[in-house]
């Protein structure tokens, strides 16, 4: 199943990285989350602790102020905790769809995974096909040339060539 254009547009305003850690405050600022007290929360869950770490990424937010930045791991399992009371009425079932989705927008799908394992299979065996299909053209035209070559090339002896005299 492809992701709707919006889906993706979402993971897109709030999935900002830097290194391999995914910073928190563009998905509080998205749906309206109180960011401080989600640091709080980090820094109290023991795995949340272990998978956070604060940096700071001029690019993403135009300053070197440090911001809580989790794992892909961390990040998953902040999504998951995310209690769907705390965020903007109107954007309830917008977070509800992020956590459904977040994982294969990080991770990819497993059907996406089998879906490429299987194109790619295809394709190799296509080029390997190809193959002998090249060479069983290349032989039939060779066939085909030798025998229009040879077709009308026969020469038949009549004897002494005469000439009839009026």
């Amino acid at each position: 199943m492809i992701m709707e254009v919006s889906s993706l547009e979402m993971f897109e305003s709030t999935v900002k990285y830097t290194d391999e850690l995914i910073f928190i405050m563009p998905v509080c600022d998205f749906f309206g989350i109180n960011y401080q007290n989600q640091c709080r929360a980090i820094s109290k869950d023991p795995i949340l602790k272990e998978e956070s770490s604060k940096r700071a990424d001029p690019n993403i937010f135009g300053d070197n102020h440090e911001r809580f930045a989790l794992s892909k791991k961390g990040f998953m399992r902040w999504i998951q905790r995310l209690n769907s009371q705390t965020v903007k009425k109107e954007l309830y079932d917008r977070l509800i769809e992020y956590q459904r989705l977040v994982s294969d927008f990080l991770f990819g799908s497993a059907e996406k995974d089998n879906s490429f394992r299987e194109t790619y299979s295809k394709l190799q065996d296509l080029k390997r096909q190809k193959v002998k299909i090249t060479a069983e053209i290349k032989t039939c035209k060779k066939n085909i040339d030798y025998y229009l070559k040879y077709r009308y090339q026969g020469k038949l002896f009549f004897g002494e060539t005469k000439m009839i005299e009026n």
